[in-house]
């Protein structure tokens, strides 16, 4: 098996490949474009594997929430790598990923992300023995709901910019600015093709919570 993911949805983008048991893995530069590096990066990785793409028997990605440039360019970058090498593609969300990297099974943590506008992205994950099991679905809620949220938590993962709205109280764990990342799309793709009940594949879609709002420059 030759498994490679993309996770593009926030400025820290990564890319994770597996082979023959082993997990390489490389975060990218967040200040440059997505597409400038994703292919290039990859390339180099299999190469010093001595791999080709042609090899690549399956492609996951994140599908977010997430930078909506970002979730296009790392979706469509992974479709046109599977189509190429006749591979199959799998689509991770990439609060899954976060989550399972970030809690320690029996653990249960509440997700809370900036979605701007107003609103954050929310959702609850407990951590399993090989996975993530989803208490509460992601959602966009209103921000004013952020502080009941954070009353009923015992763990939450936080972007920066909400650090300034948590009252942390003696039960709460916080987490502040931890990003999904290859290396965990990779586990939970792995655990999917691992089940014992083969499930219809579903198309990899990204995970939009609301319309996208454009902006109109004024010069």
């Amino acid at each position: 098996m030759l498994l490679v993911a993309l996770e593009s949805s926030t400025r820290s983008p990564s890319i994770a490949v597996y082979l023959d048991g082993e997990l390489h893995f490389e975060a990218l530069d967040g200040d440059r474009p997505h597409a400038s590096d994703l292919l290039p990066r990859l390339d180099a990785i299999l190469g010093s594997l001595k791999t080709s793409p042609r090899d690549i028997t399956h492609v996951a990605v994140g599908t977010g929430p997430g930078s909506y440039t970002g979730l296009r360019v790392g979706i469509a970058t992974a479709q046109g790598i599977a189509r190429a090498a006749e591979a199959e593609l799998i689509g991770i969300p990439s609060v899954e990923a976060l989550a399972f990297s970030e809690l320690s099974a029996g653990e249960c943590g509440d997700l809370l992300l900036d979605a701007r506008g107003g609103g954050i992205y929310h959702a609850r994950y407990e951590r399993t023995d090989d996975g993530v099991s989803a208490e509460i679905s992601p959602r966009v809620v209103p921000l004013e709901e952020f502080d009941q949220i954070i009353k009923r938590s015992s763990i939450a993962l936080l972007d920066l910019s909400l650090k300034e709205r948590v009252q942390v109280h003696p039960l709460l764990r916080p987490i502040y600015g931890a990003t999904p990342r290859a290396d965990s799309i990779i586990a939970l793709a792995r655990e999917r093709l691992q089940c014992a009940e083969p499930r219809e594949r579903e198309p990899v879609l990204p995970l939009y919570l609301r319309p996208f709002e454009g902006r109109i420059r004024k010069r």
